[in-house]
């Protein structure tokens, strides 16, 4: 894997929420066409991986921004087929280097079933395949229709990650110096006149206002930021399944590990944090959003302190974490939307006031 020089700039650009053009470049859309595993597209990939075009009962895409395809063979039978993103500043092979080094490490048994297994590659199209967890559902879908989340589940997903964070990666860093990762926060949030000039959305004063009162912070961030672990680096809710019956084997999976790597093993939990907030935020002036928030938190986080045993002097760090996942939301709203709303103006503030006095007792004492 070559390291890409553009993703400083990309990481730049997207947390300080202007947009700097790339040429050639665009949001990948949403793929929605049907496909025949027989067609000319389909076939030379499905022969690659080893699949018998004979025993394919049905294709059916995932939602996702890249191509996506769930196959059903007649034993019964699934595999899980991903086409790279050819959007990111990563390589096309990158996830699949991380889930071959995922094969390799040492994991808990019950880490080890919590994330996906490859189980081929198409080394020329760049697609993977791997297994599946079937009837399941997205953690953001059980946050945004029961809003509490089961127990159970947080805690199979605090050992999962516990488990991953725990395991030695000396020389598995040895081996991939590149995946070392940083904090995504600029160090410096002075723009250019250029970069300026392309400010996203309305509110892009707000925001950029909001990210310099930061600087300092940021600075504290990066100089506190410590590279002992393999991490997902992208634990949102959409990226944890859980299995509908919690007394299942393997009752959660973290899928999507392409922006993983050497970092700091509290940004996972802090992201995790950061998307419980948002939710209740997303709610703001519901008394249950706080509550059930706050009741989410605490049952991961207890969990995973048994497991893990991080020290307590530390844990501020998951909170100002998790503040950075609440700009990150903001930023996204720029981008997106244009204009930060009502939701993104709370996603700053408090975004702010995690980052400048993270109080990690007042949720778990």
């Amino acid at each position: 894997m070559v390291p890409h020089s553009g993703a400083d700039e990309l990481l730049r650009a997207r947390t300080l929420g202007f947009h700097i053009p790339r040429p050639g470049r665009r949001s990948a859309p949403r793929r929605t066409q049907q496909f025949d595993h027989r067609g000319a597209e389909l076939a030379p990939v499905f022969t690659a991986l080893g699949i018998d075009l004979d025993r394919v009962v049905r294709v059916s895409q995932r939602v996702s921004r890249r191509l996506v395809l769930m196959v059903e063979l007649a034993d019964g039978s699934a595999l899980l087929l991903k086409w790279p993103d050819t959007d990111t500043e990563h390589d096309h092979d990158y996830e699949y280097v991380m889930l071959s080094l995922i094969d390799r490490l040492d994991l808990p048994a019950g880490t080890r079933a919590a994330l996906p297994r490859l189980l081929a590659a198409d080394r020329r199209s760049g697609t993977i395949a791997l297994d599946v967890m079937r009837d399941c559902v997205r953690l953001s879908d059980v946050i945004r229709q029961t809003h509490v989340v089961d127990t159970v589940y947080l805690v199979h997903l605090a050992a999962a990650m516990a488990g991953l964070h725990r395991t030695p990666i000396e020389e598995a860093y040895a081996e991939y110096p590149d995946w070392l990762l940083r904090p995504p926060v600029p160090k410096s949030t002075i723009p250019t006149p250029y970069e300026f000039a392309h400010g996203c959305g309305v509110d892009f004063d707000v925001y950029l206002r909001t990210m310099q009162e930061l600087q300092r912070d940021f600075v504290e961030i990066h100089a506190g930021w410590r590279p002992d672990s393999l991490i997902h680096f992208d634990l949102r809710d959409d990226n944890v399944l859980l299995a509908r019956d919690p007394r299942a084997a393997a009752p959660v999976r973290v899928i999507d590990w392409e922006a993983a790597g050497f970092g700091d093993p509290y940004f996972d939990l802090g992201t995790l944090v950061g998307q419980f907030l948002t939710a209740a935020l997303r709610r703001h002036g519901d008394p249950d959003g706080p509550r059930a928030a706050r009741q989410n938190i605490r049952a991961f986080l207890l969990a995973y302190r048994r497991l893990a045993e991080p020290e307590q002097a530390h844990e501020e760090r998951i909170f100002r974490y998790a503040g950075i996942l609440l700009l990150v939301q903001a930023a996204s709203r720029l981008h997106l939307l244009g204009a930060l709303g009502r939701i993104g103006h709370l996603c700053l503030l408090y975004g702010k006031q995690l980052i400048q006095n993270p109080v990690p007792e007042a949720i778990l004492r």
